[in-house]
């Protein structure tokens, strides 16, 4: 399972990477098209929408293998070992089933709605939404990993380094 998760979380780093670059270059094309040339491309923004919907959630499983989802740092690092490990693991717990209900939920809504398509470039709606769909089933894979395993997952240094 450490292999698949591993894969996983890579390949959503990856593409995230990806679109964020994407989320530079497309709209600074589109300023030089438009100032430049005075031919802006039909549809770069909605390309730009659909980047920045792949790069965040396509992250959030890189947010949970690195530990960086929200909490009180500072308060969970008071608590002794046992009852912050309860405490993580249900936070964890919780998390897959709120990200397992998100994931269902969109995969509904992209079953519902699987004839429409986007106004400018004519995206089908599931292929829209599929982002969201993955990266939320595999954070909610990764929650459970996390909350199931023995080890704890790795946490950055709460220390400031200057």
């Amino acid at each position: 399972m450490t292999t698949i998760w591993r894969w996983l979380e890579g390949s959503g780093r990856i593409v995230s990477l990806l679109a964020l670059a994407a989320l530079v270059l497309l709209p600074a094309t589109q300023v030089i098209l438009r100032t430049v040339f005075s031919s802006p491309i039909t549809g770069l923004e909605e390309a730009t929408r659909y980047g920045l919907i792949i790069l965040v959630f396509l992250a959030v499983p890189s947010l949970i293998a690195g530990n960086q989802h929200i909490r009180l740092a500072e308060f969970v690092g008071l608590l002794p070992t046992g009852p912050r490990v309860l405490l993580e693991r249900a936070t964890l717990l919780i998390g897959a089933a709120c990200f397992g209900i998100i994931a269902y939920a969109g995969m509904a809504s992209a079953l519902k709605n699987a004839s429409t398509r986007t106004p400018t470039l004519d995206i089908p709606f599931w292929l829209f939404i599929l982002p969201m769909v993955l990266g939320f089933a595999i954070a909610t894979l990764g929650y459970l990993w996390f909350a199931l395993r023995r080890e704890s997952p790795r946490t950055q240094d709460a220390t400031p380094t200057i």
